[in-house]
């Protein structure tokens, strides 16, 4: 499992754990560095674990954290793909402030700037809520 502190239950992937020194509010104004999320591996994405995304949905903007990650494993999966491997992301948030899912809302992060990112179903874990992007 790859998790940060935020927890989210029953998500198994390969890897360590990895954490953020300090908070720094997302804004939508960020300049990225590196490769944009959404063309990123997993690897990159685990350094982002525990750090705040802003959503932005039709009515305002929701602060959720990238809680845990998880490897798709499918031998079947066409190696021609956008990455080498396919995972889940999972974000947190307050538990009144999941967005609607299957549809793609802009998301934001301090360092990674703004970027287009198609949630699935809403959930709930431990009282909080959570939502998940595919990253295929």
């Amino acid at each position: 499992m790859i998790a940060a502190g935020a927890g989210v239950a029953g998500c198994s992937g390969g890897g360590g754990s990895s954490s953020t020194g300090s908070v720094v509010t997302p804004v939508a104004e960020a300049t990225p560095s590196g490769p944009v999320l959404t063309a990123s591996e997993m690897s990159d994405w685990q350094k982002l674990l525990g750090s705040s995304f802003v959503i932005t949905t039709s009515s305002g903007k929701v602060t959720a954290t990238l809680a845990s990650l998880e490897q798709i494993v499918d031998a079947s999966r066409p190696a021609n793909l956008a990455r080498h491997l396919g995972f889940f992301a999972t974000f947190q948030m307050a538990l009144g402030q999941v967005p609607a899912g299957q549809k793609t809302y802009q998301l934001s992060h301090a360092t990674k700037g703004s970027f287009d990112l198609f949630l699935g179903m809403p959930g709930q874990s431990n009282g909080q809520g959570v939502i998940t992007a595919l990253l295929n």
